[in-house]
């Protein structure tokens, strides 16, 4: 039996890297150099400021279904098909995935395979000789990562991919609300000129009773000039309409992934939608429904986690390489070689570099931190604008309704007036007019309720299966 003395001096000298494993465990045990992840403290109210109805429904994963259009459910399945944004979103998260991939491999041994094998033919004093030799190597290389500087990388990029992920999601969030209030101003239009039309109709009727009356003698050359201006004011609004709903159909066509002028909707009506009312639940849901708050939160883990990676670099690194070799394999007489090494390195002086970029990572860290929090604020604000909008358009589509109504039963209470000779023309072009304005203003009020429950929806975070608790503090 060999003394211990030996034993252990022959241990340190043929395992160093055991010996420097052993002295740097305590450290690494002992330290965190990647600061302790909690999300930024954020006051968030406990309710919305606007009330909501009680008839309110939580909105569905599918959210835009609870319009009941089938023709809207089929351009929205085209769109998150087919859209370019969300085609290059997905390509996002494929790059960071393989940055994952790229960031975890440092975490585990690099291996290397050679391999060789020569002829050498030599003629000395009339006798020539030849020999053949060949060798094999392989290596095998490994950082030790005593502080965690691997690790942080990979905590980076695991959250850069949580960040792609989450940016997704808002690409289709943002994607779904637009091809469904393009959709909505679609019909929209579609509603106004047909309103223009039939008004249109009425004023040329009118203008044929106008010219039968002249031609008696009942009216005078004044009210037909009059009659004639109002058809022509009528009739000077369609092509304008007709213009906006042409563009109106080519950017939906464009959110779709197709050329402008291949796209065919089918004859529709705001009328032919249901209005679904929607349930935001708990201001503090924001915090994990939306897709920008959870990507502002993924960036500050990386920002974290980059801080943990420039303190690292102050420390010294631990490298261990093992490698064999064999030779003679083609001449016979085979020989075997092994190797084990370790190296520590340290650097000494960078002229302030290491410590620039541990200072620009603390800098990053607090830019994200002041980011999230104006994330979630401007969340909020986008939530109470959307829910007021759709309370004061609620209330406003219920009081135009009954001004058109008004409008409509004053027109045809003129007409009959006028056929009758108990009122002027003027009368019956005010009403007229008044008949016009009120009805092309409702849908535009229509319009707006439609679109406010879809930025509500948007404002958010999407829909949603069933309502989510709101988040508990993280440490």
């Amino acid at each position: 039996m060999k003394p211990a003395a030996q034993s252990s001096s022959k241990w340190l000298r043929r395992r160093p890297a055991r010996m420097l494993a052993a002295l740097a465990l305590p450290w690494f045990a002992a330290c965190s150099l990647v600061p302790q992840h909690q999300r930024p403290d954020v006051t968030v109210p406990a309710q919305w400021a606007t009330g909501t109805t009680a008839q309110a429904e939580v909105p569905a994963t599918q959210w835009w279904r609870a319009y009941d259009s089938a023709e809207l459910d089929r351009l929205i399945q085209t769109a998150l098909a087919a859209n370019r944004d969300l085609a290059a979103s997905l390509s996002r998260i494929e790059q960071a995935r393989a940055s994952l991939r790229s960031a975890r491999s440092a975490l585990l041994p690099s291996a290397g395979l050679s391999a060789s094998a020569s002829h050498d033919r030599r003629r000395a004093d009339g006798v020539t000789t030849t020999s053949e030799d060949g060798q094999a190597a392989v290596s095998v290389a490994y950082e030790l990562d005593l502080w965690g500087a691997n690790r942080a990388a990979t905590t980076a990029a695991d959250a850069d991919l949580a960040a792609a992920r989450y940016s997704h999601e808002s690409v289709a969030l943002v994607l779904q609300a637009d091809v469904a209030t393009a959709y909505f101003q679609y019909l929209a239009l579609s509603d106004r000129l047909r309103i223009a039309r039939d008004n249109l109709d009425a004023a040329r009727e009118l203008m044929r009773l106008v010219q039968v009356r002249y031609d008696n003698g009942a009216a005078t050359a004044l009210e037909i000039a009059q009659q004639r201006a109002t058809l022509l004011g009528i009739e000077a609004q369609v092509p304008s309409l007709v213009q906006s709903l042409r563009e109106t159909r080519h950017a939906l066509a464009v959110l779709l992934g197709q050329p402008p002028a291949s796209l065919a909707l089918q004859a529709g009506t705001l009328a032919g939608l249901a209005l679904p009312a929607v349930d935001p639940g708990q201001p503090a849901q924001l915090l994990v429904r939306r897709p920008d708050v959870r990507i502002a939160e993924a960036r500050l883990i990386a920002a974290e986690a980059d801080i943990g990676a420039a303190r690292a670099a102050l420390l010294p690194g631990v490298d261990v390489s093992a490698s064999a070799a064999a030779t003679g394999l083609i001449g016979g007489g085979s020989a075997t070689l092994a190797s084990l090494a370790a190296s520590l390195a340290q650097t000494i002086f960078s002229g302030g570099r290491l410590q620039a970029q541990l200072a620009y990572s603390k800098a990053v860290r607090e830019e994200l931190v002041a980011s999230y929090a104006q994330t979630v604020l401007t969340g909020l604000q986008e939530v109470e604008d959307s829910l007021s909008l759709l309370e004061t358009s609620r209330s406003r589509t219920a009081l135009l309704a009954q001004t058109a109504e008004a409008a409509r039963e004053t027109y045809r209470l003129a007409r009959v007036q006028y056929d009758a000779g108990a009122v002027d023309l003027l009368t019956v072009l005010d009403s007229q007019r008044s008949r016009l304005s009120s009805e092309d203003t409702l849908v535009q009020a229509q319009l707006a309720q439609l679109n406010a429950t879809a930025q509500l929806v948007k404002a958010l975070g999407g829909g949603w299966a069933a309502p989510v608790p709101a988040p508990a503090p993280r440490g």
